[in-house]
């Protein structure tokens, strides 16, 4: 199938899950398992469906790419990019799919890869060309504007994004207390866009910007969040379907 390439209208989704999934089987496993069920109907029939993955953010861990090849092989054709491709290389892969998954691990390093080599680029072409961009942790949160990411000494830093959509993510929101403080203190004193939290085993659909689904595939009260100031005072509201972002 692959992405779409003809005169028909795009649209930009991004599949952003909070934490959790086929690259952790000891945390939420197998409930997370609607997550990626929902993720392969994004893009049509499942037995035409051609999914790839990075593993750029964890330098290509093994056993992450052989749980990607496990989870989906039975439904869908999975190709892996190495973390040695260039940009050439990355842009024929990414024409070749219908849904990239990009695994989580440290975001800043991924996104410095992706800038030295050109792969930033090839991802925001693919992205306006129809290819469904989904992902865990760095891969769920890299396609915003503004990031907290965990920085040298172990602080948090704002960084850019690839800005294919507005404003800012977190995951692992109640998951991790440490990085929920830090995510709404910096949104509290304007240092940080409002932008949307995530716990782990929810994913956030979003097409054009705007909120198409939340999945939860856990029962132990996970949810999405949109965070802002608001009247000088810290907002944390249930995230909805239709709420456009930014």
């Amino acid at each position: 199938m692959a992405q779409n390439t003809s005169s028909e209208a795009k649209f930009l989704q991004i599949f952003a899950v909070g934490g959790g999934g086929f690259t952790h089987l000891d945390d939420g496993w197998p409930e997370d398992s609607s997550l990626e069920d929902t993720l392969v109907a994004t893009a049509g029939p499942a037995s035409k469906t051609k999914i790839g993955y990075f593993g750029h953010a964890n330098n290509d861990d093994a056993d992450k790419i052989r749980a990607f090849h496990k989870r989906f092989q039975n439904c869908s054709k999975t190709l892996h990019l190495p973390i040695t491709a260039d940009a050439n290389l990355a842009k024929l892969f990414l024409s070749s799919i219908d849904i990239l998954y990009v695994g989580g691990g440290s975001t800043l390093k991924m996104l410095l890869h992706w800038q030295l080599t050109g792969i930033d680029k090839a991802l925001i072409n693919a992205a306006h060309n129809g290819l469904v961009l989904a992902g865990v942790s760095a891969g769920a949160i890299c396609w915003f504007d503004e990031l907290l990411l965990t920085a040298q000494g172990n602080k948090f830093g704002i960084f850019r994004g690839l800005g294919l959509l507005p404003g800012s993510a977190c995951p692992h929101y109640h998951n991790e207390p440490r990085r929920k403080n830090s995510f709404d203190k910096h949104i509290l004193k304007d240092k940080l866009a409002p932008g949307i939290a995530i716990d782990d085993g929810v994913a956030v659909h979003v097409i054009d910007g705007r909120v198409h689904n939340i999945i939860k595939a856990r029962n132990d009260g996970e949810k999405a969040y949109f965070v802002k100031k608001e009247n000088g005072r810290l907002s944390s509201k249930l995230l909805k379907k239709g709420q456009k972002l930014g």
